[in-house]
Parts: C-alpha cells; structure tokens; sequence
C-alpha cells in the first residue's frame, strides 16, 4: 500500500518550490471586491453546490488577494468558503508591485466569466481597466442614460446587449430617441417582448406597430 508519501516524492522529484508560497489566511478578513457584481456570489442553487464541492474537496484554486487582503480573484471561491464554513483558506498573495486592477482584468476577460450585466456592474463599481471595447460601450451608455440609466439597468439586470437592441428597432422604423428608449425598455423590462416581435413572421411594418403599441 502506498504512503501519502510516496505519492508527493512521484509528485516533486523534478519540481521547484515556487517564491510564491500559498498561505492560509482567515476568511473573514479577505475583503471582497467591490466591483465584482453582487449576483454571481448571491445565495441560491449554484452557490450551495459550489460550497457541497468545496466541503468535500476544499478549494482546489487558491484565491488571489493583495498584501492588504483586497481580493482580487475568487469572489465565488471566497463566498463558497464561508458558506462552507471554512476559517481559513489558501491564498497566493501579489507582489507589492502589481497592480491589482491589471490583473482582475486579465482573468476577467472572458464574457464567460464576467459578461453582460457583470461588466456593466463591473465599470458602474468603478473598475479601472475595462477592456478597451468594454470601457467604449460602458463610456457611450453614460453619455446616453447617465448614472440614473445604468442603475436602473443593473436593478432590472439588463446588460450592454440593450443598446444594441434599441439601436436595431430604431433602425427597422420605431420613432423614438435612443436614450428615451433605452430607459423606457429598461423601466418595463421588455427585452423579451421586443425580441419576441423581432422573430415573429411577419413584414418590417407589423413589427414597428407591434414594437410601438408595447412601449407605449
């Protein structure tokens, strides 16, 4: 029967001890980040099967935090950790001389990962280096709604995808400002109901009148 030993001298006979040691630090005293949106570490189904695997698994990934304990990645580890009820868990702490918004940027980059209603929750919190196409769309939203407009969306959980919504039956015909619209939408919340009419088979015409009977 193998030892738990042999097992790790298989593992580290050609291996090097990294500078970057993973450290055990409480949980409770790793500050969140503010500009992670607050829907992907709600309570719900998702979150108590990540904390049923991190319970029986521990957390696999360690999370990434600052010398002052600013998370950086693993909002949803962290979350799952303390609903676990886990005092500590593993850490790789940054170097004093890398920035932190940098880094959240480059493992944030995939919609998969903070897309949609993320990234606008992302940019609305303040988030520093948004990804050049991002931070352009986040920029022609404000000048369109303002602060009150992008609040109103991330209440309603609408995300960038809106404004290419209304830009489309703007275009198809319906008579409306695109900032009027964009609100109008988003207080409603018809983002179902437009995509609805646009699938429908029927002329561009019946659509306009559909469009325009909803937002009225």
């Amino acid at each position: 029967m193998k030892t738990k030993d042999s097992y790790v001298d298989k593992i580290v006979f050609d291996a090097k001890v990294s500078e970057r040691k993973i450290l055990l630090i409480p949980t409770e005293t790793i500050i969140a980040t503010s500009y992670n949106p607050p829907s992907r570490t709600k309570e719900g189904i998702a979150m108590s099967r990540l904390a049923e695997s991190v319970k029986r698994f521990g957390v696999i990934q360690p999370l990434v935090i600052t010398a002052e304990r600013d998370l950086v990645d693993g909002n949803r580890r962290l979350a799952a950790a303390k609903l676990a009820g886990m005092d500590y868990v593993e850490c790789i702490i940054l170097p004093i001389n890398v920035d932190k918004d940098e880094v959240f940027c480059t493992v944030n980059t995939t919609s998969e990962k903070i897309g949609g209603k993320g990234w606008l929750e992302a940019c609305r919190g303040g988030y520093k280096t948004p990804p050049p196409d991002i931070h352009a769309k986040y920029q022609e939203l404000f000048n369109l709604v303002g602060t009150y407009g992008i609040d109103l969306m991330i209440e309603k959980r609408l995300g960038f995808n809106l404004v290419g919504q209304c830009k489309q039956i703007r275009a198809l015909g319906v008579v409306e400002r695109l900032d009027s619209l964009i609100i109008k939408v988003a207080q409603k919340k018809l983002t179902n109901k437009i995509n609805a009419i646009y699938r429908a088979d029927i002329d561009r015409a019946e659509k306009v009148k559909q469009w325009t009977e909803v937002l009225e």
